[in-house]
């Protein structure tokens, strides 16, 4: 079976939940899957003056790139139906790793829905397009399977679509445990001088966006009393299809009483290596997100053993399990009694740090591949009839 995997997310410089699911997918699924030809393709015009493997470290993973410019390709794409990808590469499965695939006439397509954020909280997602929505109808239609990474999400695709529910595949991603091993002393205390953070702290980490309820997070710091020692840091950066966010982020803080302000530090996107360093320094992770179709940074958070506080709603509940504090995401009052409950406990801290290592034995991405894997040899049978 030749299986073909959207790989242009992986290649975004400044990488989403969804680059990072690819990624990992790419670096997995040759190995959970070695008797299939497993190929990563992508849009890389400098690769015809210099053609080199963006993957060359992962075995039985082949590579295509296609030298069109990404805006030139996307817009024939969706306004024409082509190029085909089928004109670059044979193939029987592709994996659409972004919701919609790239143009074509196979049968052996599986779409990733990541999350229907767009459907629950539209207002959070001005980009999406009613041309966009169309397609996305119409590739949940002819998708021969379509992967999710929850059951909340599933189910969500059920009740906003009417996809039959034995067409979706609930597939948790994974997380790479040692890549959120503690940082050293030395790393940690760099970080700190850099984004100038002293004593204990609060941390967020994720896109600057309406969806991740920072307003509301900002405003219930705000209420926390008997603190003034703890900051809040809010690790990540702008998101493309809701510019002024961070503005309305800043108003936020610029509401607040004074002295509390100063407490609360943005150090925009960072890299892998200062997201670990403030895993590794932070006394807990606060996520009160208002929806999620899995949500990364918990998983990451119980990786590195910070105990999490996040919302009862959506995704969140099922990743988290009994592992972290849950929470009204609409409840400005409850986020801070539990900001400020968690502050004073070490116990619970203790607690729930343990309970989140032990929970995130459990999501590995070499299990996503596997069950990935089965999901495209399903499709392969349902295209051939």
């Amino acid at each position: 079976m030749k299986v073909v995997v959207d790989a242009r997310p992986a290649l975004e410089a400044r990488k989403t939940g969804v680059g990072h699911y690819t990624t990992h997918i790419l670096r997995t699924l040759p190995g959970a899957d070695p008797l299939d030809e497993i190929t990563a393709w992508y849009l890389h015009p400098q690769g015809l003056l210099r053609p080199r493997p963006l993957f060359p470290d992962v075995p039985g993973l082949h590579e295509k790139a296609s030298r069109i410019p990404r805006r030139v390709f996307g817009s024939l794409s969706a306004r024409l139906g082509e190029p085909r990808i089928e004109r670059f590469l044979d193939l029987d499965v592709l994996l659409a790793t972004n919701f919609l695939p790239p143009a074509t006439a196979s049968p052996g397509v599986v779409l990733v829905v990541h999350d229907l954020a767009f459907r629950r909280f539209p207002e959070t997602a001005p980009h999406v397009s009613a041309g966009w929505l169309q397609r996305f109808e119409g590739w949940l239609a002819r998708a021969a399977r379509v992967i999710v990474p929850s059951v909340s999400a599933r189910d969500d695709l059920r009740d906003l679509y009417g996809v039959d529910p034995g067409r979706i595949d609930a597939i948790h991603h994974g997380v790479d445990a040692h890549a959120f091993r503690p940082a050293p002393e030395p790393v940690v205390a760099d970080m700190r001088r850099r984004f100038e953070i002293a004593g204990p702290y609060a941390l967020f980490v994720g896109g600057i966006e309406p969806r991740k309820n920072l307003e509301r997070l900002v405003r219930a710091f705000g209420r926390v009393r008997g603190l003034d020692d703890v900051s809040l840091v809010i690790a990540g950066g702008s998101v493309r299809w809701f510019p002024e966010a961070p503005q309305q982020l800043e108003a936020a803080i610029a509401a607040l009483p004074a002295g509390v302000g100063s407490r609360v530090i943005r150090t925009g996107y960072v890299s892998q290596a200062d997201k670990v360093a403030l895993m590794t320094a932070a006394t807990l992770m606060v996520y009160p997100s208002r929806y999620e179709g899995f949500g990364f940074p918990v998983m990451e958070a119980f990786a590195a053993g910070l105990p999490v506080l996040t919302s009862n709603v959506s995704s969140l509940p099922e990743v988290a399990g009994d592992a972290a504090e849950l929470v009204d995401p609409e409840d400005t009052d409850a986020i801070a009694a539990a900001l400020e409950r968690m502050l004073q406990d070490r116990d619970l801290l203790d607690n729930l740090a343990a309970a989140g290592v032990a929970r995130v034995s459990g999501f590995t991405w070499e299990a996503t591949a596997r069950a990935t894997a089965a999901t495209l040899h399903r499709a392969h049978a349902t295209a051939r009839g």
